[in-house]
């Protein structure tokens, strides 16, 4: 072959994969999460050392957030700092979230179900829930206030839901919605328990099974989104501060990175039109907002899809 051909031939190809290798990494590029953990600063599901358990959570998620350079947000239930004796030691937990460049939010005082309390009372919980909180954050103003339902359970009734939304809004916070649930704590329920009784084997069944619903879950909101909005959106995925993410989360977060994710802030995701869309739905539940959602802009799309914790789990959940 003519080697002047040859070099021509060799120089399309190149350029060929360049243009192949650009456009995939554009189409992987666009996915973005945002990572947020409820209970701060721990939850201990079944007793145990608190504060020896709570610091070891906490370095560890602080270490894989670090090293995978991912931004997030906290939830904070300040009633768990008021343990006799150790609210200066329970106080410092949440420090770290903040030396880490994170930010706390409000997730109550108490952790109340709304669907119980009256707006005055959960108003109430809801002042009660930003004392440290915004002391801790000071130093970071100005900052966007962020508040999670416990539950996810934002009213039961219309009035109820509109009270809290406007009264939230006057306060300077804005409501965090979330579109990946993985039943987390029902994971972290059975799996504290074969830890306290050294179940290495039950440990690393829960561990798997835990991975493979989060990625069901993700899988599902991947597909149901462009059904609402006619694009993907960027996701944002509910944690809680518990001990099963401690020892999933690097593992997690590498197999999302293995998607073509990114890790963004909540307030580049709360910046995304799809996250303006407003929830009008009342329910006693706490679905996720894609549901909420569809159900708002009269879609009614079929959720038979969205995956269910393994039975074998709720079973274990339920042995408490």
């Amino acid at each position: 072959m003519n080697k002047i051909i040859l070099a021509l031939l060799l120089t399309a190809f190149g350029t060929c994969l360049l243009a192949t290798t650009q456009t995939s990494q554009r189409q992987t590029s666009h996915k973005t999460i945002a990572l947020t953990f409820d209970d701060l600063p721990y939850n201990n599901p079944a007793g145990g050392n608190f504060l020896k358990d709570a610091k070891r959570v906490t370095d560890e998620l602080l270490r894989v957030l670090k090293a995978h350079k991912a931004p997030s947000v906290g939830f904070v239930n300040e009633g768990k700092l008021h343990a006799p004796g150790e609210l200066e030691a329970r106080t410092a937990l949440l420090k770290q979230w903040v030396d880490a460049g994170m930010v706390l939010g409000n997730h109550t005082y108490s952790h109340p179900d709304f669907n119980t309390q009256t707006i005055r009372q959960f108003q109430d919980e809801i002042i009660k829930g930003e004392v440290v909180t915004r002391q801790l954050m000071k130093a970071k103003q100005p900052y966007q206030l962020y508040f999670r339902h416990p539950m996810t359970h934002t009213g039961d009734t219309k009035e109820k839901k509109e009270a809290i939304e406007k009264f939230l809004a006057e306060r300077g916070y804005k409501v965090t919605p979330h579109t990946i649930e993985n039943s987390d704590f029902i994971f972290n329920t059975a799996y504290v328990r074969a830890k306290l009784k050294k179940d290495e084997a039950l440990m690393k069944k829960l561990r798997e099974a835990y991975l493979e619903f989060n990625f069901a879950a993700t899988d599902f909101a991947e597909q149901i989104s462009p059904k609402i909005f006619g694009r993907d959106i960027p996701q944002l995925l509910l944690l809680h501060a518990i001990d099963i993410n401690a020892d999933c989360l690097d593992e997690m977060l590498r197999r999302y990175e293995a998607r073509g994710y990114r890790f963004v802030t909540l307030d580049e995701v709360m910046s995304d039109q799809a996250y303006q869309t407003k929830d009008s739905l009342v329910a006693q539940r706490g679905p996720t907002w894609l549901w909420r959602w569809n159900k708002s802009l009269g879609l009614n799309l079929s959720f038979k899809d969205d995956p269910e914790t393994p039975q074998w789990v709720m079973d274990l959940f339920n042995q408490r």
